[in-house]
């Protein structure tokens, strides 16, 4: 049997287990987790193209403490930021950080990790794709300083209210990244979410960081959820132990693209934007 017939037998049962919804990805397919070298496929993935407003207001929240949605959100303006991926549409909805990290990098962690929310574009929110990003400790972060020197200490506090802010500087030149499809990491914990976590931290000076772990004494972050069989794919070179044939990396990829496919058209979770991921 040559290479391409032991391909598309493959390809036709991988769609066969994500449309039906019986693989493990759907049978358990919670967040974070951690990305192991010997468990991530390497390979050229769909770009990110990233449109953000260099100049928009936020609002900035205390989302609650010490419940288990306890955050610091903030939230922006419709038309703010969007995010084009594989042909789709994705609008940035809000921004919010945990203490520490919640993905793993082979079972390393770090102070914190940042998550920015997008909805499709009829703002659906059974429908969320997670943009990730590592926060280090590191230099002062000029950008960031007019939200982490003004933190909302308290849940019935008036808002922050930011009036010129720049988008761009939440993201790195570098957009190498993980993929997967997970869940959200606050309750409700709803499922069919995608995930893109990328790989170049973003540097807080540690007065930064200190600001936000002072309010979440005990942490805000969910433990690591295991993978279940399921997919991950990244195009950060190096990072992987072995590199798969091509036929196994296009299989991997479509699988990938089928769980975006159905979760579009599995919307069945409440109404949980104001804690999502």
């Amino acid at each position: 049997m040559n290479r391409s017939s032991r391909f598309l037998p493959s390809v036709s049962f991988a769609c066969a287990l994500f449309l039906c919804g019986q693989s493990a990805a759907q049978a358990a397919s919670q967040s974070p987790v951690n990305f192991r070298s010997d468990s991530t496929f390497f390979g050229n993935l769909p770009p990110l193209q990233f449109t953000l407003s260099s100049d928009t207001p936020l609002t900035v929240i205390n989302t609650g403490t010490p419940d288990d949605e306890k955050n610091i959100r903030a939230d922006v303006n419709a038309g703010a930021g969007s995010l084009m991926l594989s042909g789709d549409e994705w609008n940035l909805a809000q921004f919010h950080f945990h203490t520490p990290a919640e993905h793993l990098l082979n079972g390393q962690t770090m102070p914190m990790e940042m998550h920015l929310v997008f909805t499709d574009t009829a703002a659906n929110l059974d429908n969320l794709l997670v943009v990730s990003r590592w926060i280090e400790q590191g230099t002062f972060k000029s950008a960031l300083d007019p939200i982490f020197s003004h933190l909302p200490q308290q849940p019935d506090a008036d808002a922050l209210s930011v009036d010129h802010f720049n988008l761009n500087t939440l993201l790195p030149d570098n957009l190498q990244s993980f993929r997967y499809s997970g869940s959200l990491t606050t309750p409700p914990f709803s499922e069919n979410v995608t995930w893109v976590d990328l790989a170049e931290p973003l540097a807080l000076s540690a007065a930064q960081i200190n600001a936000f772990t002072a309010l979440f004494s005990d942490g805000n972050a969910r433990e690591i959820q295991p993978l279940d069989g399921r997919i991950i794919l990244t195009d950060v070179a190096g990072f992987v132990s072995a590199v798969p044939e091509p036929e196994t990396y296009a299989m991997l990829l479509a699988g990938l693209g089928l769980i975006g496919f159905v979760a579009r058209r599995r919307l069945t979770s409440p109404d949980f934007m104001g804690s999502a991921a």
